[in-house]
């Protein structure tokens, strides 16, 4: 565990440091309107509701209006953030998240602040958990947080549920086809829509249902790819998919107060012809290929139900307050690999959580205290469908209490700080695991004080800096590390956990026609977590650093550039004697990353967009799982609409030109069954109206 006098220390330095050392910079990107001023985005994902332009931390906002443009190109969300997040590793291509990391580092995800990773056995799927169109906007806070906790080492990725529209009625409707050009006859899917919503005295409501039908996914050379694209871990293609959010709240008239509730039902499930597992030769660069047949116990796939109800209120005894009471059930199933069982895993979670915003006035001195409490049950299994069970069940009760400061410093200066206590309490079933070893089960009790400060400085009018430290708290997949374990007693993984300490610095620019920003973060861990050539966890100390780049411009009326620049690298110690001697993989680390935009509006009804992603070499000498030599690759996207009198017509084109080339994920992993193509080019074509 990370030495806590060691962070005090760092962290103070970093603190007095953002105040003297402007050649240093961070980032803060807004990626609704690339290249307009940040301030009016509000972001909740730091429990208050906080302006962007003042968060001293690196967050990105990706909006409604971005999410639109980018699901006409590929509705995956884990696909959408590797194009729009700075840090965010590139698409996997794929249901699975795995090997997607944030700054190098695991994320928690929730919807409306619920939780929806697994960290008790990680099923890597919590991405696709909700469907792009039933999504407001999502707000990722890069580098770890100890506000939410529960996980969150590497930060947290909060997709915010759509909201209801102003007027008594308003009404959505879409429908669309999308078709690889390569393979047009096998490759269709079609997606329809609707939505309605609206305010009438003190309620709102909003109801939103999507369906999704997909057929076989083609690459550059018109091949199927593996339906299953990187081993078992799920694939889209072959897929009916289908999203339905329904919400209602209440908000009287001259009173500072909201009751909402929101219910979601979200499921995937794939029924393939071509669930064979082929064979490729990474080493020969020869691709995975698609192969008829199937031996699935139960169709693979994914079921997500939500509840959940909240209540604010802008002053009780002077002070502002939201509760929320939430209600998780998530199923992922995985396909079955030749000579093992099909397996699932089942996350239940019940929780609360209780935020009090309360200005205090001290003498001369005035600031707001925001405290409150969590709680979380989590309710983890992993049967098999088709064999005995070897994962044991798994019952966490977490309880934590926070208290932040913020503290203004006369008018350039802001002060953010504070601590996080979690006690978590996890009761291990028996069972006899993959090794054929009795584990004898038990209750595991942890308990971690996190600390966290932060700063930023308005230098001028447009010219912000910014800094800090915090940490993150993990258990980091309990159910795995049993199931692979040795030991004949549970007592043994007490010292599973993992502390991350991160520390960041940075500077952003907004200027009417242009904004910047630069962002540079190291993060450290005395029990990271990672995978031996064997799939079994291993726990080594481990520091990962990085720079992130970001820039947007409004030269002209109609037109606006803008891009992103990440670079990350990180190292293990084997042997833990503080020499690093190895690279982490590229399953952790991506390689570089670069990105970058032109939208251009001839005519206000029309709107277009050419984007491009960059992925760049890495070889790292790892004998880690994840270890394989990564190619880089440029991938181009275009985007345009045109909005008429009967409605809006979208063409989205993925892969522009045709480019042929294996992602990151199947490229790292270098699996003989899981080394597949990324797919070639698709064209979207969506028709919507609303009234």
């Amino acid at each position: 565990m990370a030495n806590k006098s060691v962070f005090v220390r760092h962290a103070a330095m970093l603190c007095f440091s953002v105040s003297i050392w402007p050649a240093v910079a961070y980032a803060d990107q807004d990626n609704e309107s690339e290249g307009e001023n940040l301030g009016p985005v509000v972001v909740s994902a730091t429990r208050t509701e906080t302006p962007a332009s003042e968060l001293t931390q690196s967050v990105t906002v990706v909006t409604r209006d971005e999410l639109e443009k980018q699901s006409r190109i590929s509705r995956n969300v884990g696909a959408i953030l590797g194009k729009t997040v700075p840090g965010f590793s590139p698409s996997t291509e794929a249901l699975t998240d795995f090997g997607q990391t944030l700054r190098g580092r695991n994320f928690l995800t929730l919807i409306d602040g619920v939780p929806q990773s697994t960290p008790l056995r990680d099923g890597r799927r919590s991405l696709n958990t909700i469907d792009s169109g039933a999504i407001e906007q999502i707000e990722v806070v890069r580098g770890g947080t100890a506000v939410y906790g529960f996980g969150a080492t590497g930060g947290l990725i909060n997709m915010i549920s759509r909201r209801p529209e102003d007027g008594a009625f308003n009404g959505r409707a879409e429908v669309g086809v999308k078709f690889s050009t390569t393979e047009v006859d096998d490759s269709e899917e079609l997606h329809g829509s609707i939505q309605a919503s609206g305010r009438r005295d003190a309620f709102d409501y909003l109801v939103n249902a999507t369906y999704v039908q997909r057929n076989g996914f083609f690459d550059a050379d018109g091949d199927r790819i593996p339906a299953d694209p990187f081993g078992v871990q799920g694939g889209l293609a072959d897929t009916d998919e289908y999203n339905i959010l329904a919400k209602l709240g209440y908000e009287p008239e001259g009173k500072d107060q909201r009751l909402g509730v929101t219910i979601n039902r979200f499921e995937i499930q794939q029924d393939s012809d071509f669930a064979g597992i082929g064979v490729g030769n990474p080493a020969l660069r020869i691709k995975t290929p698609a192969t008829r047949g199937g031996i699935n116990v139960a169709k693979p796939g994914t079921e997500n139900s939500l509840v959940n109800l909240d209540y604010s209120n802008g002053s009780i005894m002077g002070s502002s307050v939201k509760a929320q009471l939430y209600y998780g059930d998530l199923t992922t199933r995985f396909s079955k690999f030749p000579g093992f069982s099909q397996v699932e895993i089942n996350s239940e979670k019940r929780g609360a959580r209780l935020t009090i915003d309360t200005p205090v006035t001290i003498g001369q001195m005035s600031f707001n205290a925001v405290w409150g409490l969590d709680y979380l049950n989590d309710k983890t299994k992993q049967p098999a469908l088709d064999g005995p069970d070897t994962t044991p069940r798994l019952d966490q009760d977490a309880y934590a209490g926070f208290l932040q400061l913020e503290v203004p410093v006369g008018d350039r200066l802001m002060l953010r700080g504070g601590a996080r206590y979690e006690d978590i309490s996890v009761d291990v079933d028996d069972v006899v695991n993959d090794n054929a070893i009795f584990v004898r089960g038990g209750t595991l009790d942890f308990d971690e004080l996190l600390l966290n400060g932060s700063a930023i400085l308005f230098v001028t009018d447009s010219i912000e800096l910014f800094g800090g430290a915090s940490q993150g708290f993990s258990l980091a997949d309990l159910g795995r590390s049993i199931a692979s374990t040795l030991a004949t007693n549970v007592s043994v993984l007490q010292s599973e956990v993992q502390t991350v300490d991160n520390y960041e610095l940075g500077v952003r620019v907004m200027r009417p026609s242009w904004d910047a920003s630069l962002a540079g973060f190291l993060s450290e861990s005395d029990n990271g977590t990672t995978f031996n050539q064997a799939l079994v966890i291993v726990k080594q100390p481990e520091r990962i650093h990085g720079l992130e780049l970001s820039a947007n411009a409004t030269p002209w009326a109609r037109t606006k550039f803008g891009g992103s620049f990440a670079w990350l690298d990180g190292e293990v110690d084997l042997n833990g004697d503080g020499d690093y001697e190895e690279d982490l993989p590229t399953t952790r680390i991506p390689p570089v990353k670069i990105s970058g935009y032109a939208d251009y509006s001839p005519r206000e009804n029309i709107v277009t967009r050419l984007q491009g992603l960059y992925s760049g070499e890495r070889n790292p000498v790892s004998t880690q799982f994840g270890n394989g030599e990564v190619d880089s690759y440029v991938i181009f996207d275009f985007y345009a609409s045109v909005t008429t009198r009967f409605g809006i017509f979208d063409l989205g084109v993925q892969n522009l030109l045709n480019k042929d080339y294996f992602p990151v994920l199947s490229q790292a992993g270098a699996l003989p069954f899981g080394y597949s193509t990324g797919p070639g080019r698709t064209v979207s074509l969506t028709y919507g109206i609303r009234w």
